[in-house]
């Protein structure tokens, strides 16, 4: 009998040694499918404005309606997602992360359909508000669920993979687009992504984690609202800012009631005792140093959004599909590092990683400002491929940063905010860039310039403007060089890892 009883406990203890390893083994599965779905989300964002951009000549010859109107199915998009991320990272915190992430995909799903029914200017920009809506859901609450499944060792490599996928979208959506247009229907661009985020809609249902939030709190409208009214007409008061001129009465009146109403929504922040943006996370330098990293990456990165194009089209004469098959080198050398970044960020750390990234960006930017009319268009490719790959070993660790300083019951939140700064900061980076290389070019010519028009004239005086704009942005750069050093002092003198493993 003692024997058997042995037997039965050695086998017992098997057992259950054999139940943890599957539970365990379930569980490391799970939250790969979790970053599975966020994935596919994140590739289908980016798909989003690099297959429309190619499509608004057809779609606007198509609803009979000018391309400068055209735009706004774009804009509305964009700014959409600028001012409600925010919002709806504080409803994750509120009312839990993954169910406030699926409703995003749900909303997502029903819009693009819509998208893909539209017969009018109208009713496409309705549904692609609706849309942004949606994807602000997704957005908003990604990081945080990440940050919740994954342990710090292996976090870098889940938001590496996940920087990664917007690339993906990004590169892929120039040739899909071409392809739907060329041998479908434009509303394809839209409907052939239904079935997608209704898989992921199912997956997510399946296999993300539950998440119920510990304390009760309530949402901040009157915040919501004022952080609205501050950041729509800011953006759109700089996006037509140079073309309107800044001294007009209306480009003016937006930028007071923007500052007005940004005074506002931080005095009533402070006063507060369940805000919409808790600006105690900006206490900690380590979340508040990325993020304005992350600021400057977004700034300077729209400088090359802008310009690129028109110097590769314009001033050296390369054909549209051979620059599309040019700019499409960049996004494969994202895809190609930021895994490999957020892998090395998990076994050595971020903070002098993030800056070799900046540096190698730096020094990207620099060579931008060395090119002429007469380079060669290769040469332009290799600057734009150093700037990527700095590009792609910050993105990673600087992200790892950010989430790992911010608190569990907070993730949603410090995810959102990071992502409205991003947003922001390319947006800032447009119509600084504009203001910059057109003002350049005014100034070069003696009259004042809204536009390159090729064969004008007028390639010296762009080429004046965009080494101008590079010069700006490598400064802009360096200035966020120095706050990474600074960020690695700080975490030194208090002697607190930069990553808090908040298992």
């Amino acid at each position: 009998m003692i024997g058997l009883s042995c037997c039965e406990k050695s086998c017992g203890k098997k057992e259950g040694a054999n139940a943890e390893t599957n539970t365990a083994s379930a569980k490391d599965k799970g939250k790969w499918l979790v970053l599975t779905v966020i994935v596919i989300k994140m590739i289908m964002d980016g798909l989003d404005g690099s297959m429309l951009h190619i499509a608004l000549p057809t779609i606007s010859s198509d609803l009979g309606v000018a391309s400068s109107s055209i735009i706004w199915a774009i804009s509305a998009y964009s700014i959409t997602t600028s001012t409600t991320v925010l919002f709806f990272g504080r409803f994750g915190d509120i009312i839990g992360k993954t169910r406030f992430y699926l409703i995003g995909i749900a909303i997502y799903a029903l819009s693009t359909l819509v998208s893909g029914f539209t017969n009018s200017l109208a009713m496409l920009v309705v549904a692609r508000i609706i849309q942004a809506i949606g994807a602000s859901c997704t957005m908003a609450n990604s990081q945080g669920i990440i940050t919740m499944v994954f342990p710090q060792h292996q976090r870098g490599r889940a938001l590496g993979i996940y920087g990664g996928a917007i690339s993906l979208g990004t590169l892929a959506g120039p040739t899909l687009g071409g392809i739907i247009v060329a041998y479908m229907d434009w509303h394809y661009i839209f409907l052939l992504k239904v079935p997608i985020a209704v898989v992921a809609l199912l997956l997510g249902f399946k296999f993300f984690p539950k998440d119920t939030p510990e304390h009760k709190e309530k949402m901040d409208y009157p915040g919501a609202l004022l952080y609205i009214a501050a950041v729509v007409p800011l953006l759109y008061s700089l996006q037509e800012g140079y073309t309107a001129g800044y001294t007009s009465v209306f480009i003016l009146s937006g930028l007071a009631l923007s500052v007005f109403s940004f005074t506002a929504f931080f005095r009533l922040q402070r006063r507060k005792a369940m805000p919409l943006l808790d600006l105690g996370i900006f206490k900690n330098p380590i979340y508040s140093v990325s993020i304005l990293t992350a600021f400057i990456l977004s700034f300077t990165n729209s400088f090359r959004g802008i310009i690129i194009p028109f110097y590769m089209q314009g001033v050296l004469g390369t054909p549209p599909e051979i620059a599309g098959l040019y700019m499409s080198i960049s996004p494969i050398i994202v895809l190609m590092i930021t895994p490999v970044s957020g892998f090395l960020t998990d076994r050595v750390g971020g903070e002098k990683l993030a800056i070799i990234g900046q540096t190698v960006n730096l020094v990207g930017l620099l060579l931008m400002t060395t090119l002429t009319k007469e380079s060669y268009v290769i040469s332009m490719v290799v600057y734009f491929c150093i700037i990527n790959f700095g590009t792609a070993l910050f993105q990673a660790p600087n992200n790892t940063l950010i989430m790992s300083s911010v608190p569990r019951d907070k993730l949603g939140i410090g995810g959102s905010a990071s992502m409205s700064i991003r947003n922001i900061g390319s947006t800032l980076g447009i119509a600084f860039t504009t203001a910059i290389l057109y003002g350049g070019m005014s100034r070069k010519l003696g009259y004042h310039v809204v536009g390159y028009v090729r064969g004008s004239g007028q390639e010296d005086a762009f080429m004046f403007g965009m080494r101008n704009a590079f010069f700006i942005a490598s400064g802009i750069c360096l200035l966020g060089i120095v706050a990474s050093i600074l960020r690695i002092v700080t975490i030194r003198k208090s002697g607190a890892p930069a990553e808090q493993d908040d298992e």
